[in-house]
């Protein structure tokens, strides 16, 4: 059916007279008698034709054609007037008009221009409409690429990267952001880009409780914050929730109907591209064990960490390497022989492989060195896990039938991306300083990994007659002997502005004495400290007059003399080890103190072992 046409004229007699002409050729007319009124009924609907007169009271016909092609160029018009030098006007060909037409009109002349305005009119339409038709199948063609593309490719660091970028294309979104299910069945943040600030990203979330049910219904919603509307879309394939894209900042102000459909069909595909992904990455890792241990060989490991770098690089993160070594392994084989060479081994691994998580990766880079990789761990973090690795193999049932006959000689060193390289091969040189400063500590030359804590406390204080400490130039430096009564004191002083100075920064520190007092330094200096300080502090002694502290946990130990005879300081984070024990005496304060990482740490350990201090 032809569309609708306006009728504008004063004259009720040429209004009911086109409407009734018009209408019997199967038109729908509108008429009015004023360009006002017209002007109404074109902001409520779009007319093939506007048939309007010229001289009419207040807007006249050509101001009404000027308006009318403001609000559309191609709008087709013809001027009907008495006068008959309208015809060929400079305005009317200006405005661009269909036709101009003499009153009394003519039946047959006003028929002929009306059909073929309304022929032009069919003609725009048409093009409009296959020119919607082309987009659309553009629009179609680039988004089966795009699925297209994330299934073809299964390298899953690269989908997460290109999903994110699809559906920010599709949806015209400036800002997006990319959760996907980690191995413990958490979304984790894994890539994001625009306008967002990363700190008001939670990197993890539970696909649990309020979430739930949205990810279940794996329909595109849409939220509102205070800056853009958000539009939130899950990947589920096969029911199986995969992630959770967020796409905000859209160019077009809102997000429309066709991008939430476009989203939809991009995210199932973008769900399976990262199902495959996740299946092909676990099938690499089996492929890529070493026979013998089943730790991944050196060329996955090293393409890995790359990896690790880069994204590390990009979001800003940081990861931790850690290299094991056993030492003495050449001399089991010799000693015990091949298989129990291998045994201890196998052993080492499978302790290592109890206590690590899913996303962390271990390699056998030699017979007798291991590399680990832990994402999303700091130093601190790091130096704690050689601990846990150290006391883990040395539980474990085939290394302890190993060390009934020959101890190992196990030695582990850690470093951490940005903060001590930030490639590869410079990692994995400080891992092996560290090591190498372990060897050389007095924690081996002294072999006190076996002793109690006070039984390694009275071997290091000794006594004035007692042989000097064994040097490394490679060790840390550790002293014993007189050592100022201030010290003590003074030391929680600058260990208390460290802490204030910096107090995202993790670590265990530990204050004994004969008094848990008030009035101690330590207390004083943090009673302005943030109340969320990263470092754990305790005060070890005799209760006296401090009952609760913000930033500290006392650890009553009622009538332990050994403790009531010394004072110590232990302190171990992520940019300082050290450790400070004396006994006062008449004559002078006795005392060994030392930064020695290794000492400090096998300190700390027996420390809690003694009172059964929980670990961090």
């Amino acid at each position: 059916m032809a569309g609708p046409i306006l009728v504008v004229d004063d004259d009720l007699f040429f209004r009911q007279l086109a409407t009734d002409l018009l209408s019997r050729r199967g038109h729908r007319v509108v008429a009015v008698e004023n360009a006002t009124l017209a002007l109404a009924e074109v902001a409520r609907a779009t007319f093939d034709l506007v048939l309007t007169d010229v001289v009419m009271p207040g807007v006249d016909g050509f101001s009404l054609t000027a308006r009318l092609r403001e609000r559309d160029p191609e709008q087709e018009v013809i001027l009907v007037s008495t006068r008959d030098d309208v015809q060929g006007s400079e305005v009317a060909l200006r405005l661009g008009v269909a036709d101009c037409l003499v009153k009394p009109v003519e039946e047959s002349d006003l028929l002929l221009a009306v059909d073929r305005a309304m022929e032009r009119a069919q003609l725009r339409h048409e093009r409009a409409r296959l020119q919607d038709e082309n987009l659309e199948f553009a629009r179609f063609h680039n988004l089966q690429q795009r699925c297209l593309e994330l299934l073809s490719h299964p390298d899953l660091e690269w989908l997460q990267e290109r999903v994110i970028a699809d559906l920010g294309a599709v949806c015209d979104a400036q800002s997006a952001a990319l959760w996907v299910v980690d191995d413990r069945g958490d979304l984790a943040l894994r890539s994001y880009r625009g306008l967002l600030d990363k700190q008001f990203l939670p990197e993890k979330m539970s696909p649990e409780g309020p979430l739930s049910l949205r990810l279940r219904e794996a329909a595109p919603w849409l939220a509102r914050d205070e800056r853009s509307p958000v539009l939130y879309v899950p990947l589920v394939a096969a029911g199986e929730v995969m992630g959770l894209a967020q796409l905000s900042d859209p160019l077009t102000g809102d997000f429309r109907v066709e991008h939430t459909r476009d989203a939809k069909v991009l995210a199932d595909f973008a769900a399976v591209g990262v199902k495959n992904g996740r299946k092909l990455m676990a099938l690499q890792r089996l492929g890529l064990r070493d026979r013998d241990t089943a730790a991944y060989n050196l060329s996955y490991f090293t393409d890995y960490a790359s990896k690790e770098i880069y994204k590390a690089r990009r979001y800003g993160r940081t990861f931790s390497l850690l290299t094991f070594s056993i030492d003495n392994l050449p001399l089991v084989r010799v000693r015990l022989g091949a298989q129990d060479a291998k045994k201890a081994v196998r052993g080492i691994i499978k302790a290592l492989s109890k206590i690590i998580r899913d996303s962390d990766v271990i390699a056998k880079a030699s017979d007798q060195e291991f590399y680990l990789l832990l994402p999303e761990t700091d130093f601190f973090g790091a130096m704690m896990f050689v601990r846990r690795a150290v006391a883990a193999v040395r539980d474990e049932p085939d290394v302890q039938d190993v060390e009934q006959r020959l101890p190992l000689a196990l030695v582990g060193g850690a470093s951490t991306f940005p903060k001590d390289g930030e490639d590869f091969d410079e990692l994995v040189h400080r891992c092996r300083r560290r090591m190498d400063e372990r060897r050389a500590s007095l924690q081996r030359r002294l072999m006190l990994d076996g002793l109690p804590f006070w039984d390694e406390v009275d071997l290091l204080l000794g006594t004035p007659n007692s042989p000097r400490l064994p040097t490394d130039d490679r060790a840390e430096p550790s002293r014993r002997g007189k050592v100022a009564d201030v010290l003590f004191d003074e030391l929680q002083v600058e260990i208390a502005r460290e802490l204030v100075r910096d107090p995202g920064s993790r670590g265990l520190l530990y204050v004994g004495g004969p008094e848990i007092r008030a009035d101690l330094p330590l207390a004083v200096g943090l009673e302005q400290a943030p109340p969320d300080l990263s470092s754990r502090i305790y005060l070890l002694g005799r209760r006296v007059d401090l009952e609760s502290h913000a930033a500290l946990t006392p650890v009553f130990l009622e009538g332990d003399e050994r403790v009531a005879r010394h004072e110590f300081i232990l302190w171990l984070s992520e940019s300082a080890s050290y450790a400070l024990i004396q006994r006062r005496g008449r004559g002078a304060t006795w005392g060994f103190h030392t930064s020695d990482t290794a000492v400090v740490d096998g300190l700390i350990s027996k420390l809690q072992a003694e009172y059964d201090l929980q670990p961090y």
